[in-house]
């Protein structure tokens, strides 16, 4: 049997050991229709196949949807309208959405871009401690029955930890923080909150925080 996200042999499973290692990170899931395996941030190939009457409609070059003969959907149109998104196109026919936010245009001192100046000095501070961080590594976590995702700034795994800059003061963006806060609390996981006033010196913020000297 082949796997069927990738085509590679998987024995008498439907899902070789690296998709399956996917599945269980929940990047890939079984369609609740046909029942096979797809990808999270797609649709499922077989459900969404087509029509004879719609082959020759211009479909969302993001999710796939009939998108009345524009390039996007309304749905895509408007989650990335305000921002940049990187897809990766394969054959012509699959896409799969490999930054959804863009704007990764700080370079940092280990190689890897950020999105800010913020991020890039506290990527640079672990660089320089030697502290193994992850950028915004997903959280999948449900509420009220759908899959939901969080993308934390950096987590720390060899601390358990979550790092997060608050870069914003209005209303809108405290609220949000504040409902990402409580998705922290309801996970259990530790999280700590870092803003301008820290990065005026970083290292005096964090070590205490990592018990670094």
């Amino acid at each position: 049997m082949n796997c069927q996200i990738c085509g590679k042999p998987s024995g008498f499973f439907p899902l070789c050991k690296e998709c399956n290692a996917l599945k269980e990170k929940g990047k890939i899931i079984k369609c609740e229709n046909c029942g096979k395996w797809h990808y999270a941030n797609r649709p499922c190939p077989d459900c969404k196949k087509p029509t004879a009457e719609q082959t020759d409609e211009l479909t969302c070059i993001i999710c796939g949807e009939n998108s009345n003969g524009k390039h996007f959907c309304k749905k895509c149109y408007a989650k990335y309208k305000d921002r940049s998104v990187d897809i990766r196109i394969t054959h012509c026919t699959e896409t799969e959405i490999l930054d959804e936010y863009g704007n990764l245009q700080y370079k940092c001192d280990d190689g890897r871009k950020v999105r800010s100046r913020a991020e890039k000095i506290i990527s640079d501070f672990f660089f320089k401690e030697r502290v193994r961080a992850v950028y915004e590594e997903t959280i999948y976590y449900s509420e009220n029955g759908e899959d939901k995702t969080l993308h934390p700034d950096f987590f720390l795994p060899d601390y358990d930890m979550y790092i997060e800059y608050n870069e914003l003061k209005n209303k809108p963006y405290l609220n949000s923080k504040d409902y990402t806060q409580n998705i922290y609390k309801r996970l259990n996981k530790k999280v700590l909150i870092i803003d301008d006033n820290d990065l005026r010196d970083i290292a005096a913020c964090l070590k205490p925080k990592l018990g670094l000297h």
